[in-house]
């Protein structure tokens, strides 16, 4: 990366009905991947209803976050968790979808289709 990197910031955040919202923003590569894998599979561990990854404000990734995002679907999965990314930058979706994980995981072009998914309520899938 060069010098004009956007520092990565991490925030999660907790509804009344118990679905966390990972708020990841900036910068993500090999540098934030711990820090991001941690924001992510926390919640699984934790008891959350439901998970939303909104990377609405992410504005570069390289490949080590799209496999924490696979990741963090499998074990979304794999405790029968509702799980949701919300995605609109093409700096994000425009990869997802050359890689064909945009068929994969329930990506969502923002974060209130991602959490009316969540909630079990109709929204349109990106792709």
């Amino acid at each position: 990366m060069t010098e004009n990197r956007i520092q990565p910031r991490f925030a999660t955040t907790t509804s009344d009905a118990g679905v966390v919202t990972v708020h990841c923003a900036g910068d993500l590569d090999l540098a934030t991947t711990s820090r991001l894998r941690d924001a992510l599979l926390s919640p699984f561990r934790g008891g959350a209803s439901a998970v939303v990854a909104d990377l609405t404000e992410t504005t570069y990734c390289d490949s080590t976050v799209y496999s924490v995002l696979v990741e963090s679907y499998r074990e979304a999965l794999a405790h029968d968790v509702p799980y949701a990314i919300a995605a609109a930058r093409t700096a994000v979706v425009r990869h997802l979808a050359i890689l064909g994980l945009d068929r994969l995981l329930p990506l969502h072009p923002g974060i209130a289709e991602a959490h009316a998914v969540v909630a079990g309520t109709d929204a349109r899938q990106v792709s």
